[in-house]
C-alpha cells in the first residue's frame, strides 16, 4: 500500500471514529436526558406503594385543576409533566369527573387512563332539595327516600358553621346561633334547594358543600346588591326569603307577600306569619291554635315583633330575590298593604287588603276552606 493510500485510509478511520464517539457521545447524553425526565417527572411516585388513595375529580374541573389533585394527593411527580402528557395525548376534554381509587405506584399512562375510562370508584346519585324544606326534612329525605348511610341526627349535627370555615359569609350568622344556643341548626336557610349529583357515599359535609357553593353563587349573583341597597344583611334577607318562601304558593305572589312583610317591619308591627309557628311544632297545619300562636321563641313572629331570630327553611332563587325586590305597587306609603290571607288551600291564593277590618272579613270568609 502506498504511503499515499495509506493516507487516506488513516484519515477515513479518523473521521470514522470520531463520528462513532460523537455519537456516543449523543446517545449517552439523550439516554441519561430520558432517564432523567423519566425519573424526575414520569415515573411512579413510589413504585413499590400499592396502597389505593381515593381522590375526586369534580364535575368542570379543568386540566390544571386535575394536576393540582393528584399533585395535593401523591400521585404525581410533577403537575406541569401530567398536562404535558394530556396535552401531547390530545385527550384534555375526554377526563372525567368522578371519585377514583388511585395508587402512588401507577404512572402518567395509567393514571390518565383511569380518567379517560371514568371507572369511578363510588356509584352517583341524583338529590332533589324542595324549596321550603327546613333541615329536619332534608335530613328525612337523605335517609329515608335516598339511602344515605348516615342517620338523620348525623346530617342535623353536621350542619356548623365551624365545618365549613372556608365559607366566609357563613361568620355573619348570628354567635347565639352558630354556638347552636337558638335554633335547631346554623345552617337553616343557607343548604339551597336544587337537584345535586351526588356519590352514594357523600358524607354529611360533603352534600351540604355543594349546598353552600349554589347558595354563595345564587346570592351574589341575583341579590347581594340590591341587598345592600335595602342596607339588609344576608342574614336578614334568608331569614326574610325563608317565611316568604313558605307563605307564598303561586309565582306571582312571592313579591307581594314580600312588600306586606316590608310594610310591617316598616310600620313595627308584628309580621303574624303561621309559617314561623309551624316551624315551631314541625307540622304543616293550615290552622294553628291560641297555645301555639303563643309559643315562647324567638321563632314566634306573632308575639315577637321584627324578624325571628334566623331563617325556618330553605328559601330558592325566586323567595330571596322577592325578599328584596319587594312589589311596588303594594308599598304604597298612604295606603300600604298590610294584610294577607289564604284564599284556597288548593290553589295557594291569597287576598291581600290594605284594610283590617276587610281582612277580617276575607278572614271568616275563607277559613272554613282550611280545614276541608
Amino acid at each position: 500500500m502506498s504511503q499515499k493510500e495509506t493516507s487516506l485510509l488513516y484519515r477515513f478511520v479518523r473521521k470514522l471514529l470520531i463520528y462513532i464517539i460523537s455519537l456516543g457521545i449523543v446517545v449517552s447524553t439523550v439516554y441519561m436526558a430520558v432517564n432523567f425526565v423519566y425519573s424526575k417527572f414520569i415515573m411512579p411516585v413510589d413504585a413499590n406503594n400499592t396502597e389505593l388513595v381515593e381522590v375526586e375529580i369534580p364535575r368542570g374541573s379543568s386540566l390544571g385543576a386535575i394536576s393540582q389533585i393528584l399533585y395535593d394527593n401523591n400521585l404525581i411527580r410533577s403537575k406541569t409533566a401530567f398536562k404535558l402528557y394530556v396535552d401531547l395525548s390530545n385527550k384534555t376534554s375526554q377526563l372525567k369527573a368522578g371519585k377514583y381509587k388511585l395508587s402512588r405506584n401507577m404512572e402518567l399512562g395509567e393514571i390518565m387512563d383511569e380518567l379517560l375510562a371514568g371507572n369511578a370508584a363510588a356509584d352517583t346519585v341524583s338529590i332533589t332539595i324542595i324549596e321550603g324544606w327546613d333541615i329536619r326534612k332534608i335530613a328525612k329525605y337523605l335517609v329515608k327516600e335516598k339511602d344515605f348511610q348516615f342517620t338523620e341526627q348525623d346530617f342535623i349535627d353536621a350542619a356548623k358553621v365551624e365545618n365549613f370555615t372556608d365559607f366566609v359569609f357563613l361568620q355573619d350568622i348570628p354567635e347565639e346561633r352558630q354556638k347552636g344556643e337558638v335554633g335547631i341548626s346554623p345552617l337553616e336557610g343557607y343548604l339551597f334547594p336544587d337537584t345535586y349529583l351526588v356519590y352514594q357515599d357523600a358524607s354529611p359535609e360533603d352534600i351540604m358543600r355543594k349546598m353552600l357553593v349554589q347558595f354563595e353563587k345564587v346570592y351574589y349573583e341575583s341579590v347581594a346588591d340590591r341587598a345592600q341597597e335595602l342596607e339588609m344583611t344576608m342574614d336578614e334577607v334568608v331569614t326574610l326569603a325563608s317565611i316568604i318562601q313558605r307563605e307564598a304558593r303561586i309565582t306571582d305572589e312571592f313579591a307581594k307577600i314580600s312588600a306586606v312583610f316590608h310594610n310591617r317591619l316598616k310600620k313595627d308591627m308584628f309580621l303574624g306569619s303561621c309559617a314561623t309557628v309551624q316551624f315551631l311544632i314541625n307540622e304543616d297545619r293550615w290552622v294553628l291554635t291560641e297555645e301555639e300562636m303563643n309559643i315562647d321563641s324567638p321563632y314566634n313572629t306573632y308575639i315577637n315583633k321584627g324578624l325571628p331570630i334566623g331563617p325556618i327553611a330553605s328559601p330558592g332563587r325566586l323567595a330571596l330575590v322577592s325578599a328584596v325586590n319587594p312589589y311596588e305597587e303594594f308599598m304604597n306609603s298612604k295606603k300600604p298593604y298590610l294584610y294577607f290571607v289564604l284564599k284556597d288551600p288548593k290553589t295557594g291564593e291569597h287576598v291581600f287588603n290594605t284594610d283590617y277590618n276587610q281582612h277580617l272579613k276575607d278572614k271568616a270568609k275563607y277559613e272554613e276552606r282550611w280545614s276541608e
